[in-house]
């Protein structure tokens, strides 16, 4: 496959800030957040799309250019965008018999640019090839996925007006964002009112700070009925009060691997009932063999997201949908929650699930006007 174009945008979609956080909570952090957008083109027409977090990809130029020049030489896994002598093992080493030969440390670094890459790149050859995406990664075990929906720190009232939104759309649960000072119970409550069979996963984002301080709140919280998951409770650190929650309350304690390598400690520890697993930094392929890890371990994942847009949402399905284990609700519901997607096409919600877009590749259509008209900074680069 020979590469003949590499384009690049930065675009800003502001969030509907009616439906994520409450006024009385302050300004919801994702409101002006930035994104890149990565294309691909072949010599045969086909173009792969990557979406990525990044908020200046501009400072990445150097090495689009090389992407565009070369191609990927290298294995995906190990991605290396740097020109000789630039890159971190290719860097003299401090003149000592005791240090570790750099080439060995390779595995261990990621580029900041290796998700996108990786995910236009796999696009790329499964729309050459005519499969799905998901047909690259092991194939698909489910053409719908669990999928909640999703709101910020609110109020109870505002919990109702999210929940009657998300009902009418087609989702049968949300995850909300909280910290111990909010009005937990109460905003249980409120949902329950208007839609008792609503499932609610709670992230608290590590603010609930330690156990001894959050236990009254979360067993008023949990004896509501309605908190299916209770996500990241503590700091990250206190993984024993993890541990020590989960036999105490009827919700299952989920873990957000953060980072990935404290996969093994949250393992050996005993803290997490399932976890949270997000590819932004490692790619579509180190995500699904952690996920992997996580099956053997018998534990069930979710596909982590970052109020996505619509290429993010559509890779994060196929992968959520290869995963045999990725069987909690997800929160790819970005598409629903900013002005725009930027593609074409409507993502199908039916009884909690969302449908894996169909055809080949990521199986959705990049809306170029809107792309154009949210972006901010564009690039091309050409062989």
């Amino acid at each position: 496959m020979k590469l003949i174009k590499v384009e690049v945008w930065q675009v800003r979609v502001p969030l509907l800030s009616e439906w994520t956080s409450s006024p009385e909570f302050g300004e919801h952090s994702k409101q002006a957040d930035s994104r890149l957008i990565l294309a691909l083109h072949d010599e045969a027409g086909h173009i792969g799309w990557g979406e990525s977090s990044i908020s200046d990809g501009s400072q990445f130029s150097p090495d689009l250019q090389r992407l565009a020049a070369q191609g990927i030489k290298s294995p995906l896994c190990q991605l290396d965008l740097s020109s000789p002598g630039d890159s971190y093992w290719s860097r003299p080493v401090a003149p000592s018999t005791h240090s570790t030969p750099v080439e060995k440390l390779r595995h261990r670094l990621r580029h900041p640019l290796q998700n996108i890459v990786e995910t236009a790149w796999t696009d790329l050859r499964a729309r050459r090839l005519g499969v799905p995406f998901g047909e690259l990664l092991g194939g698909l075990w489910r053409e719908w996925v669990a999928t909640d929906y999703w709101m910020g720190r609110v109020t109870p009232e505002h919990a109702q007006l999210c929940v009657k939104r998300a009902s009418s759309l087609g989702f049968r649960g949300v995850k909300l964002k909280t910290t111990l000072e909010d009005p937990n119970v109460e905003r249980l409550e409120a949902i329950k009112a208007i839609e008792p069979d609503f499932h609610v996963t709670v992230d608290p984002n590590g603010r609930f700070h330690r156990l001894d301080d959050a236990l009254p709140t979360i067993r008023a919280m949990d004896a509501v009925g309605s908190m299916n998951i209770l996500e990241d409770p503590f700091p990250r650190f206190y993984l024993p009060e993890f541990a020590a929650l989960r036999n105490r309350i009827a919700a299952r304690v989920v873990v957000h691997l953060d980072p990935v390598e404290s996969l093994w400690a949250v393992l050996q520890s005993g803290a997490a009932g399932g976890l949270n697993i997000d590819s932004k930094i490692i790619g579509p392929f180190q995500w699904r063999v952690l996920a992997g890890v996580a099956e053997q371990a018998n534990l069930p994942v979710w596909h982590g997201s970052g109020l996505d847009l619509g290429i993010a949402t559509a890779t994060q399905l196929h992968m959520a949908g290869a995963t045999p284990n990725c069987e909690l609700p997800g929160d790819q519901v970005g598409p629903w929650l900013r002005e725009h997607s930027l593609v074409r096409d409507s993502f199908e919600v039916r009884e909690g699930r969302v449908k894996i877009p169909e055809g080949p590749g990521l199986g959705v259509t990049v809306d170029l006007d809107a792309l154009d008209r949210y972006s901010s900074w564009h690039q091309s680069f050409e062989k």
